[in-house]
């Protein structure tokens, strides 16, 4: 069974998350979908539990296996983190809002941090995000020591069952006219592996990797980006940044973020 938790604090970002997990996995009878709440001293957990099952009870309507789960402990993410790993967590869905100062300090901190755990990937949904489909898929990547992972095999599994269109981008100001034989080398050796998505190669010698990465994803229908460390040293220290922030608060589609 694959186990996909969704935290909630019951903001409208957290349950259009859940909403948008539910419809990505409808009818899905290998998938449990798992509604996470993480409680503090003095909450009304009865009025909690009301919550989760009312959410409950509207996504089963969309053919979807749904559990919940009650949690309280130290802290939030130390607590999800452990509950990941019990379940062997396949995905974490979490909402993140936050185009102002404020609404990311408060809104989007926790999905920034659950993303630091490394504990499985984690799918970060936009502010009002729809799902209506993963027809096409973009992975960043400096194209370099390209070999087999764990993290490449992660990306595989998740794109297997939607079967997109996948377009892998590399972005470098120092791009002439051809690529040089070392891309060209890393270029063929990512076409091998991802072979049975049969992948477009693009290469952009723009400066700002934030913009560009925008503007692919706006002119190619882009439903889903996709960063991994391993494919692209600017996230060696993912979400740890002011600019890995700004590509993930500025993104219009969801970003899946995976780990080794």
């Amino acid at each position: 069974m694959i186990n996909i938790i969704i935290p909630l604090d019951f903001s409208e970002t957290s349950f259009n998350a859940a909403h948008y997990a539910a419809k990505m996995y409808q009818d899905r009878a290998d998938v449990t979908l798992i509604l996470y709440h993480f409680y503090t001293h003095g909450e009304d957990t009865e009025t909690a539990q009301e919550y989760l099952t009312s959410l409950k009870d509207e996504l089963s309507k969309r053919g979807c296996v749904i559990e919940t789960e009650l949690e309280s402990g130290e802290r939030f993410i130390d607590s999800l983190a452990a509950f990941a790993h019990v379940k062997r967590a396949y995905m974490i869905v979490m909402g993140l809002t936050g185009r102002t100062p404020m609404a990311q300090r408060f809104s989007g901190s926790n999905t920034l941090l659950m993303s630091e755990k490394e504990v499985c990937p984690v799918l970060i949904i936009p502010e009002g995000a729809v799902f209506t489909g993963i027809s096409n898929a973009l992975i960043t990547s400096e194209l370099k020591f390209v070999e087999e992972t764990p993290c490449l095999l992660t990306v595989k599994r998740v794109l297997e069952y939607f079967k997109p269109a996948l377009h892998i981008l590399n972005v470098d100001s120092k791009h002439y006219i051809e690529l040089t034989e070392e891309y060209k080398a890393e270029k063929d050796k990512m076409e091998a592996l991802m072979a049975e998505f049969d992948p477009e190669f693009y290469f952009m010698d723009l400066y700002d990797f934030h913009e560009s990465v925008d503007a692919f994803a706006t002119d190619n229908n882009i439903d889903l980006i996709i960063i991994a460390p391993k494919y692209h040293d600017f996230f060696g220290k993912l979400f740890k940044t002011l600019h890995t922030k700004k590509l993930i608060y500025q993104s219009k589609v969801p970003v899946l973020a995976v780990h080794e």
